[in-house]
């Protein structure tokens, strides 16, 4: 009996983690009936994927962050480094979905109304529409709670600008789930952002640091000052322990006198 062996080959081929960041600048102007406000946002996009292919498929699985961080304005009661706004995407290709979200869809209420959040949606908007079209959305759920005020025309108005339609639980639209059949070929790229102006360069950087090197040079300044004067006041605290030392010794002398002379007239000394 002749024995059959079969083998199976089964490739396999791990690809590398691969991390890319992305750092740019936008300046987001804010108009009211009194003044202009320009403002300085420093946007980090980070992506991060990894690869492999069974049996000569490729699998990838993508993830992105978008974080938006507070740099430079001309209007005060913003800090340097606060963050704005913070949100991220996932590609899960075993389940052919893409997530648009990372939990949140936020924006700092200091900067609401400005289409920041649009234009940090729109990034991950982009990128998910880099994958296959048939890929369907994981459904985004919004509460009442968020719809409060403006609030919720602005939030609509950012997820149907981008494609996505949603299924109301209340006739005002302010609680609902996306529509669950939505796919990746459904979403829309919007690039209207009338008072954002990308690729700005360093110029918000270097005037960010211009204004720190002056605060260095004057924070040296005054501790040069704060030396000078503790000098100048232990040369002036010498010189008048000097001045009250010599004060005080003509004065022991006239006490002395004044003593030997009291005596001498008591008739208790009879000296001089």
């Amino acid at each position: 009996m002749e024995r059959v062996e079969t083998a199976v080959k089964i490739n396999v081929n791990f690809s590398s983690e691969e991390i890319s960041n992305d750092i740019e600048i936008i300046e987001v102007k804010s108009t009211n009936n009194y003044s202009q406000d320009i403002h300085y946002l420093l946007i980090e996009t980070k992506l991060k994927s990894s690869s492999w292919s069974p049996n000569g498929e490729k699998i990838v699985n993508s993830r992105i962050t978008v974080r938006a961080t507070y740099l430079y304005g001309s209007q005060g009661g913003f800090k340097s480094g606060q963050l704005i706004s913070e949100m991220g995407g996932e590609l899960h290709h075993g389940r052919r979905s893409v997530k648009l979200t990372n939990g949140s869809v936020m924006v700092d209420s200091s900067m609401r109304g400005l289409h920041v959040g649009t234009f940090i949606f729109n990034k991950i908007i982009s990128w998910a529409k880099q994958f296959d079209p048939s890929f369907t959305i994981v459904p985004i759920s919004v509460i009442a709670g968020d719809a409060g005020g403006n609030n919720k025309d602005r939030r609509n108005k950012l997820y149907t600008n981008s494609g996505i339609r949603f299924e109301w639980h209340d006739p005002k639209e302010s609680a609902g789930r996306s529509d669950p059949t939505l796919q990746v070929s459904d979403l829309i790229t919007y690039t209207n952002w009338p008072n954002i102006t990308k690729n700005q360069g360093m110029r918000a950087l270097d005037k960010t640091w211009r204004e720190l090197s002056v605060l260095k040079e004057r924070n040296r300044g005054l501790r040069a000052s704060q030396r000078y004067y503790r000098r100048e006041y232990e040369t002036i605290r010498a010189r008048l322990r000097a001045i009250a030392s010599f004060m005080n010794l003509p004065m022991y002398v006239i006490c002395i006198l004044l003593g030997l002379t009291i005596g001498r007239v008591l008739g208790w000394y009879q000296g001089l």
